[in-house]
């Protein structure tokens, strides 16, 4: 198997345990929000967050599922009473994948074109967009969009309430991609460009 298939599955699936048993310990928990929403906040987005941004899509779909899966399973009552719905479930489910994915690639875009400091700026608009659109696809899917001033006051009070967490994750993976050695901030789905240039270069070689 390549290095860069096991490596984001090892990721995936550590990170998601860890933010399974965030979960199950009371790192995070529930929070009431308006239309008869709940909303889970707590340590497991910034796990997420470093799994879709280092392991790539791959590591962050399946660190999403885990988590979504492993507090369903094993987490506090009232989040296991929320989520055993399986219009909850499975909204939660693949809206928190396909974001994750997309953290993954929006990820390589600024690591590939810009250095730090303002990589992490960059990566501090990629975290607010994120929560910016998982409340409006979360909440829009469970509602269906019948009752359209439910939902907008349902995203107005997640909003509310992702402020803090926000804040916590931007600063939380900050400082995990400032203590980590370079080689390891990398996206470790893609092969190191000395890596492809070198392949290229062969290549070119081999055809001449």
């Amino acid at each position: 198997m390549k290095r860069t298939i096991y490596l984001p599955v090892i990721l995936g699936t550590l990170l998601g345990l860890l933010a399974g048993i965030a979960t199950i310990t009371g790192l995070s928990f529930l929070m009431p929000g308006a239309a008869d929403t709940d909303n889970a906040i707590g340590f497991y987005m910034s796990l997420i967050l470093l799994s879709a941004a280092l392991g790539g899509p791959l590591a962050g779909v399946l660190t999403s599922t885990i988590f979504v899966t492993t507090a369903t399973l094993y987490g506090p009552p009232d989040i296991k009473s929320v989520l055993s719905d399986p219009i909850v479930f499975w909204s939660n489910v693949i809206v928190l994948a396909v974001l994750a994915a997309g953290i993954g690639f929006a990820y390589v875009l600024i690591y590939e074109r810009l250095k730090m400091p303002r990589r992490l700026l960059a990566w501090a608009g990629i975290v607010i967009g994120l929560y910016l659109l998982n409340p409006i696809f979360i909440i829009g899917s469970q509602f269906y969009l019948t009752d359209l001033e439910g939902t907008f006051e349902a995203i107005l009070s997640v909003y509310r309430l992702y402020i803090p967490q926000t804040i916590f994750d931007i600063l939380f993976t900050s400082l995990v991609f400032v203590a980590l050695p370079g080689r390891y901030r990398r996206p470790q789905w893609k092969e190191p460009l000395s890596v492809t240039a070198h392949t290229a270069k062969m290549t070119h070689s081999e055809e001449k």
